[in-house]
């Protein structure tokens, strides 16, 4: 027996054994993939923690002991594509490589963070796990893109990433976003570009998106990287809400709303500050100066150099102003300043000239400040100890690395401005860094004038004298130079009003800077006002745009003026924000279309109390005004403002319960204004709608669009089966022979191609007598919203309300003893005297419970017997399918639904007449008259009552408009972030 069992083990060994270790090889590796193809559950959670934890706090880099929630204050950025604005998250969500460029501190990393932090809220919606990687990292060593990826998620909390990176890069379920390509060290910058062209290629199904500042930016990733996208700067829009957000997170919504409105008239007052201030990192700076000298006085300096001196002052004197310990600053304020001021010098590159270096090492750093020291009689033991208070105390200067070996200047403006003010006394040395690379001098030059206290004539001359690249710096000089010669300061004006005067020029630089120079309250700034006025009347290109830039009230009247009859300056009017609001809105008032849609252009919150003016009549300008205010509800601020605004016309026509599931608890203005709105466009929906309507705020466009559909769509205009729907079907692939109605068919389609679905949807509605007003406001919706109220609007009884609406986000209970009660007492209250009928009619006929002739009782009882069979058959839905599918085959032109109907019809009035006798007749045997009719009343009345109860409570369950709940979430948050998602379609 032992022999036996050795001699099998043998055999099974030899003829077994390696099969099931070549099994084992690719089994349980293959089981391992398909597992570990991204984060696991618990992994997820412990990294949407650490995105969390990492991302939604940013240090404001001018002040690196302070930081800000990002998101509490994060405003939504645009791009700029060839000079219009544009939504930046659609052209980078829907890539898979994109470079994203714009100037230091325009909000790229804030961009790319901003939509880490939304992922982390919900990452069950995005397709894509998002990983932010700083390239900076790569300075200290030789990590390639993935060692870095990995490295980003291990920081935010997952272990060992290496045991699904591969796969899930691999099969594109991330998207890697690699921030700050310009903040590699030059003579590392080739060979990381050349990495991350690698990476792209050997990982095909990842989203990547790439930031760099655009100065830097030489297009190296191409063609790997061929959709780049530029961030524009803060319009006045934005600029509001970033204030809005900012003080809101501060103080009381009183104070914070009065502070914003004093910022505003401080940037509006300040030209040069208010372009700073389109900067997000400026602005943050600038709002952070403000709270910490929030006295009485001019909010803001009226040029960048005074700005700048007063924000490098602050930041070194804080500690002391704001009666901190003593011990905390050790050194004087001067003598940091004038530190820096040598630092920002050697980081501009003028001591290794050709250079364009920001960062700069520890051991320069300390060599620089011991050079320094000399000045004040302090000997090198103090250079490590000053170094650290400046990093530490002003945030001037800020660690690039965790080594804590490199340093640079948190804004590249900072740095130009120390370095122009240690070259206040050396012109002849700026000239010559200039001309040894004009591109990285250009700023410091423009500071230099603004912060130099001396005559900036023969620097001015100099630049002049060289190509247009210089010209165009000397003419930008002249807004800046606190002294210059007036002759040369003329012959500049005159020859760019010359070189530009007749061609086809818009918002250039050279325009701004003329803009710039007429903004200047002194004799030369008015000289030149005048003369751009004059040129603009005469429809000088340069001169409209030029007077735009000034943002002066005057120059804003002669836009307004020449926007009737000139296209130009109807386009520089919008330029100007919110200065021009109020010379538009009289525009308006005055008939003109054309300034209602400027209003809505400029998107500001003013801008929505400007159109909700307007809205109180019955003219073209109140619909126009109507239909631009429900695209810009959907901004936060405009609908906060809108709870401020005056009093309409009371006597106007309102829908005011389109608004009352929005403003618990704030209803008043908000819910008039809107309610207005919605009656406008309701009412000239058919004739009025604009052409760029398709923005409207879906909280208008659901409620009109769903409740004129369910005015005007009519069921019986519709075939069967619609031929076109049947050959859509078929061309994918769909067995059209399963589905007997239009809905059915429509919802398969919708599920393999949801984009076809909307068409089809649409044709559903045309041919259903649906207008073509409510069909346009419909098809700003989602193609899942419009497909479920095609079944909706398909099914038998169907009903959609203005109550509805206003309880669309209430949550009722099923009714699961209320439905049981209801159908038994309507099933007993009317089937129940039936039965008895047809039961006394077979009595009858049969001679065993007689009344009236058996004959009478044979014909109730088999007109009975059909009724009864039909409704066996109807309620088996099995059974009803199958004799259905059955006749359709023998029949094919019989229209099987309508000859169920007619059969059951026929044997219901052909049954009831002696049903209802041969029923009465028993009753009054058993219980007499005198209970039967007040017996009827209350089960009568029990049964409408339990009906009409349980048909609420289905009508609350089956609210259309709960719809929009998903629709909202899913679409609405799916903006301001560029990840892939999985949004309604």
């Amino acid at each position: 027996m032992a022999a036996t069992f050795a001699l099998a083990g043998f055999l099974a060994k030899q003829f077994l054994g390696e099969g099931a270790k070549h099994l084992g090889q690719r089994f349980w590796p293959a089981v391992f993939r398909s597992r570990r193809r991204t984060l696991t559950r618990r992994e997820l959670r412990r990294y949407t923690a650490g995105v969390k934890k990492t991302c939604d706090s940013h240090a404001l880099g001018f002040l690196a002991t302070s930081k800000v929630t990002v998101s509490e204050v994060y405003v939504p950025l645009q791009s700029e594509v060839d000079g219009r604005r544009e939504d930046i998250y659609g052209s980078i969500r829907h890539r898979t490589r994109t470079v994203v460029l714009g100037p230091a501190g325009a909000g790229k990393s804030m961009l790319l963070k901003y939509s880490m932090v939304k992922w982390a809220d919900r990452p069950a919606d995005f397709a894509r796990v998002p990983v932010f990687v700083e390239l900076f990292r790569r300075n200290r060593g030789a990590d390639s893109p993935r060692d870095l990826v990995a490295g980003a998620l291990g920081r935010c909390g997952v272990k060992k990433p290496e045991r699904f990176l591969d796969r899930a890069l691999a099969d594109g379920l991330l998207s890697v976003f690699f921030d700050g390509l310009d903040e590699i060290v030059t003579d590392r910058r080739a060979e990381v570009t050349q990495e991350l062209k690698e990476f792209a290629e050997k990982w095909p199904g990842c989203q990547i998106v790439v930031t760099c500042r655009e100065a830097v930016y030489d297009y190296e990733l191409r063609p790997d990287f061929d959709h780049e996208v530029r961030v524009a700067g803060f319009d006045d829009a934005a600029i509001r809400r970033f204030l809005r957000l900012w003080f809101t997170s501060k103080r009381a919504e009183r104070d914070a709303r009065y502070e914003v409105e004093r910022m505003m008239a401080g940037l509006r007052a300040s030209p040069p500050v208010l372009l700073l201030a389109r900067t997000p990192l400026l602005l943050t700076m600038i709002a952070s100066l403000h709270d910490a000298d929030p006295g009485v006085g001019p909010v803001l300096p009226g040029s960048r150099a005074e700005f700048y001196e007063m924000a490098v002052q602050h930041l070194l004197r804080r500690d002391s102003e704001l009666g901190r310990t003593r011990g905390l600053a050790t050194y004087k304020a001067g003598h940091k300043a004038m530190a820096l001021r040598s630092i920002a010098l050697q980081a501009q590159g003028a001591m290794a000239p050709g250079t364009d270096r920001r960062t700069v090492s520890e051991a320069e750093l300390l060599a620089n400040i011991t050079r320094v020291l000399a000045r004040f009689n302090l000997d090198a033991a103090h250079a490590a100890a000053l170094l650290e208070e400046i990093v530490d105390r002003s945030g001037l200067l800020v660690r690039v690395d965790e080594g804590n070996l490199l340093y640079e200047f948190p804004h590249l403006t900072l740095q130009e401005y120390l370095a122009a003010m240690e070259l206040a006394d050396s012109p002849e040395r700026l000239l010559a860094l200039y001309e040894e690379n004009p591109g990285r001098w250009r700023e410091t030059v423009k500071l230099w004038c603004g912060g130099a206290h001396r005559d900036c004539t023969p620097v001015v001359a100099k630049i002049f004298d060289g190509d247009e690249r210089g010209k165009l710096l000397a003419l930008e000089c002249l807004a800046e130079a606190r002294q210059i010669d007036e002759a040369l300061a003329e012959s500049v004006l005159r020859h760019f009003e010359t070189a530009l005067r007749g061609a086809a020029t818009g918002d250039t630089p050279g325009t701004v800077a003329l803009g710039a120079g007429a903004a200047d309250p002194g004799p030369r700034g008015k000289a030149l006002l005048r003369r751009l006025t004059q040129a603009a009347l005469q429809r000088q290109g340069f001169a409209i745009h030029a007077l735009a830039a000034t943002r002066l009230r005057g120059a804003v009247e002669t836009l307004s003026d020449l926007a009737t009859w000139v296209p130009a300056a109807r386009v520089a009017l919008r330029a100007t924000g919110e200065l021009a609001i109020p010379v538009l809105a009289e525009r308006a008032k005055t008939g003109s279309l054309e300034a209602v849609d400027d209003i809505a252009a400029i998107g500001t919150a003013s801008a929505g109390l400007a159109l909700a003016g307007l809205l109180w009549d019955e003219s073209d300008v109140a619909v126009r005004a109507a239909w631009r205010l429900a695209v810009l509800v959907r901004s936060p601020d405009v609908e906060d403002e809108l709870l401020r605004a005056e009093a309409g016309n009371p006597a106007s026509r309102r829908h005011d319960w389109l608004w009352v599931p929005f403003a618990p608890g704030r209803a008043g203005r908000l819910t008039e204004v809107m309610g207005r709105v919605g009656y406008l466009i309701d009412d000239r929906l058919a004739t009025r709608m604009p052409d760029d309507g398709a923005g409207v705020d879906p909280r208008l466009a659901m409620p009109i669009g769903v409740l004129g559909a369910s005015r005007q769509y009519d069921r019986t205009k519709l075939t069967r089966l619609d031929l076109d729907l049947e050959r859509a079907a078929r061309s994918l692939g769909i067995p059209v022979r399963e589905y007997l109605r239009n809905d059915d068919l429509l919802v398969a389609i919708h599920r393999a191609d949801p984009a076809r679905s909307r068409r089809l949807a649409q044709l559903l509605f045309a041919r259903a007598g649906v207008g073509i007003g409510y069909r346009n406001l419909l098809d700003t919706l989602p193609a899942a919203v419009l497909v479920r109220l095609v079944v909706r609007l398909s099914a038998p009884g169907f009903r959609a309300d203005e109550t509805q609406w206003q309880t669309f986000d209430h949550d009722p209970k099923a009714p699961v003893v209320l439905r049981p009660v209801a159908l038994f007492a309507m099933v007993a209250s009317l089937l129940g005297p039936y039965l008895l009928g047809a039961v006394r009619a077979t009595g009858s006929a049969t001679g065993w419970w007689p009344w009236t002739a058996p004959w009478i009782g044979w014909a109730t009882s088999v007109a009975a017997l059909g009724f009864l069979l039909f409704l066996l058959v109807s309620f088996s839905t099995t059974t009803f399918r199958w004799l259905a599918a059955t006749v359709a085959e023998l029949l094919p032109a019989l229209d099987v639904q309508r000859v169920a109907l007619a059969w059951g019809g026929f044997f219901l009035v052909l049954s009831l007449p002696g049903v209802v006798a041969y029923a009465v007749t028993s009753l009054l045997d058993w219980i007499g008259p005198t209970a039967l009719v007040p017996g009827a009343l209350v089960v009568a009345a029990l049964t409408i009552f339990l009906g009409r109860l349980l048909d609420r409570r289905v009508r609350e369950i089956a609210n259309p408009f709960r719809d929009l709940r998903s629709f909202d979430e899913s679409v609405l948050r799916a903006r301001s972030t560029v990840i892939a998602g999985r949004e309604a379609r």
